[in-house]
């Protein structure tokens, strides 16, 4: 050594979190452990931080669980980073047709938010959940984005940065950051059993979230020791993502004669004052999926049908009993994945419509068959393509109109329109699968819709392990709507078990 030189000083990460959380003589082990962590990240120095101390207090959580360090150090080993949280992002995505008009229509308090809920059979371990979401970010490089805007158009543009697990606060599906950078178009939470990941609809819809929560969900179960193998409910970690996943559905319906779609009569809207904080109430009434499907056999008709039928006699009670001209008008989104299998994780969704007269709406057993046939009717092939050749035509004519132009019209037709044309939404993602090994850790899977901008109220609907949740998030105070429901739900056999808010507040 050259006299006068001082020998390197070797760096050490996190130091005070490691003095906290190890002994003595783990800590060689850790630091060691945390230079290999360091080596795979190439991010702001905040961000580089978040993440080594995320990749301590997982080790410790492993430690406390009872496993050796040596062991835990394998399981969260640095190579499952692979060179994501490294490599230059250079990948960008145009918004899919559906999801131009989301972040044109948004305002400080409107935002198209949707979440997705798995609660599980044991309390979330936040420091593993953490880790669980770190890894899969990774598998998921669509979802690691930012919404941004362009000269002509919004675009999803890829990020690197540290995604953060919190806890859960406020009120669900509220408005999320946006335009600050690298600001995520997704949000992940728990609360006590509960794990939630919300998205801005302009990302994905909510078959594309499914995929995502249920790979989540599995990722941290296995970081928990359990085996859980591969099944239908999630993509491999090991698999690198494929451009199916990224592919823009709404490209694949043929050009033809005859297009129509969006423009509706405004629909008949249920009494009550939207308040100043959104959502107002979200209700969830949990019901016995084998109960439900054998009413639904038992009148010939479909689950989707069948609760339809109720949410239109429930809105008839809610609604302003003097007499109208306006129909009480559901709106009910269809997968168009069912005509095009195409594995997108975007959207592709569009939407049917099903409208009844207030004075038809008599009882259940007597508007289930109107129910039916225009059910049966809207989610032809036929009917949702010319929807969707509408839909690629509008786009196509406002292509080269500056988005500066394009943003006030796109608000002003939202508020003014948007779901007005509809009385209430029933969003069906239907019967959820997994793995028998998983279906014994999750408890149920729920769906939350973001506040309508003018209805009072919107409907969504999963159905897990046995038990189907019906979400209601409500824009009033005003309880009619629910009410009837309920009281509906039980004079039909089905007594739900209803939780959530009563006056604001997350649920």
């Amino acid at each position: 050594m050259k006299k006068g030189r001082r020998p390197a000083s070797r760096t050490v990460y996190c130091p005070k979190l490691c003095d906290l959380l190890f002994p003595m003589e783990q800590r060689p082990k850790v630091q060691s452990y945390l230079s290999q962590v360091r080596a795979r990240l190439d991010l702001e120095p905040r961000h580089v931080e978040r993440l080594l101390e995320d990749h301590v207090k997982a080790v410790f959580r492993l430690t406390q669980r009872g496993m050796g360090l040596e062991e835990a150090l394998r399981v969260l080993d640095p190579s499952r980073l692979g060179d994501f949280y490294r490599d230059e992002r250079r990948d960008w995505y145009p918004l899919d047709t559906a999801a131009k008009l989301y972040p044109m229509s948004m305002s400080p308090r409107r935002m198209a938010i949707f979440r997705l809920s798995a609660y599980l059979r044991a309390p979330v371990e936040p420091e593993l959940m953490q880790m669980a979401l770190t890894y899969v970010m990774r598998r998921f490089p669509y979802f690691a984005t930012s919404v941004k805007a362009g000269v002509f158009w919004h675009y999803v543009d890829g990020v690197k940065r540290h995604f953060a697990v919190s806890a859960e606060h406020g009120l669900p599906c509220s408005v999320m950051p946006f335009g600050r950078g690298t600001s995520p178009a997704l949000r992940v939470s728990y609360f006590e059993n509960r794990v939630s990941v919300e998205f801005f609809h302009a990302l994905t819809d909510g078959t594309g979230g499914c995929v995502f929560l249920m790979t989540l969900v599995r990722t941290y179960l296995r970081l928990m020791g359990h085996e859980v193998p591969d099944g239908p409910e999630g993509l491999p970690l090991d698999e690198p993502s494929a451009p199916c996943e990224t592919a823009d559905g709404f490209t694949l319906a043929a050009d033809a004669p005859g297009a129509r779609g969006f423009a509706d009569r405004p629909a008949l809207q249920m009494r009550g004052i939207p308040g100043y904080e959104q959502p107002c109430r979200v209700l969830h009434f949990n019901l016995p999926t084998q109960a439900l499907s054998a009413q639904a056999r038992e009148k010939g008709v479909t689950v989707t049908t069948l609760m339809l039928g109720y949410l239109f006699l429930a809105a008839r009670a809610a609604c302003p009993q003097r007499p109208s001209r306006r129909q009480i008008q559901i709106q009910l989104p269809v997968n168009m994945r069912r005509f095009y299998p195409v594995g997108t994780l975007r959207n592709f969704s569009l939407y049917a419509s099903v409208r009844l007269a207030p004075a038809d709406i008599t009882g259940l057993d007597g508007i289930l068959p109107a129910v039916a046939r225009q059910v049966e009717e809207g989610v032809r092939k036929e009917a949702l393509d010319a929807t969707l050749r509408l839909s690629r035509r509008l786009v196509r004519s406002l292509r080269l109109v500056p988005l500066f132009i394009k943003r006030p019209i796109a608000y002003f037709i939202f508020g003014m329109l948007g779901d007005g044309v509809f009385t209430t939404t029933l969003s069906n993602l239907g019967l959820l699968r997994a793995s028998k090994e998983m279906e014994s850790l999750v408890e149920k899977i729920d769906f939350v819709l973001g506040p309508p901008s003018r209805s009072r109220a919107c409907c969504a609907m999963a159905s897990f392990g046995g038990t189907t949740v019906l979400t209601v998030t409500k824009s009033t105070q005003h309880s009619a709507f629910e009410d009837a429901l309920y009281n509906l739900l039980c004079d039909g056999g089905l007594r739900p078990r209803v939780e959530g808010t009563r006056g604001g507040g997350g649920t």
